[in-house]
């Protein structure tokens, strides 16, 4: 073991000093060591959310650290197909008339803006949009570039 993963909460790990003069594999070997501690750590507070939510005697809760919150909330897995098919075809049934000219909005107009209200988009998957010959570009903006290291 290369580093000391073993810190206390709240004690910063001592990033400055790795790296300088480890090898490929001594980093790679710290980056497995870091992945393994945050997984223990993401049990560790699913672990303590569960037994605050327990002992909390109400919704929200004074404590000496401030104001708790508990809350549930639920995970669907959603049939995306089935509920695309009703807010498209509820999207038509709703085009607005303009009420001067009596001229129906387009039908995407309408569409869009029942996807939109509905979903929540927060990505677009680049690849699809190149294939359909869009550049991707022209509808986003980089605000940044992250790195990622697999291994497999």
């Amino acid at each position: 073991m290369t580093n000391d993963l073993n810190n206390e909460p709240g004690e910063c790990l001592p990033h400055e000093e790795i790296g300088h003069g480890l090898t490929l594999d001594q980093l790679v070997e710290n980056l497995l060591e870091t992945r393994d501690r945050i997984a223990q750590l993401r049990d560790h507070e699913r672990f303590l959310i569960e037994e605050i939510y327990d002992a909390a005697p109400g919704r929200q809760t004074e404590t000496a650290f401030g104001l708790v919150e508990v809350s549930k909330r639920r995970n669907r897995r959603w049939d995306h197909d089935e509920v695309t098919k009703h807010v498209v075809s509820r999207a038509l049934d709703e085009r607005l008339v303009n009420a001067d000219t009596g001229e129906v909005e387009p039908s995407w107009v309408a569409v869009t803006r029942a996807i939109r209200e509905c979903a929540g988009i927060g990505y677009w998957r680049v690849g699809a949009l190149k294939d359909r010959g869009l550049d991707p570009d022209e509808f986003a903006e980089t605000t940044s570039e992250a790195k990622s290291v697999q291994i497999r």
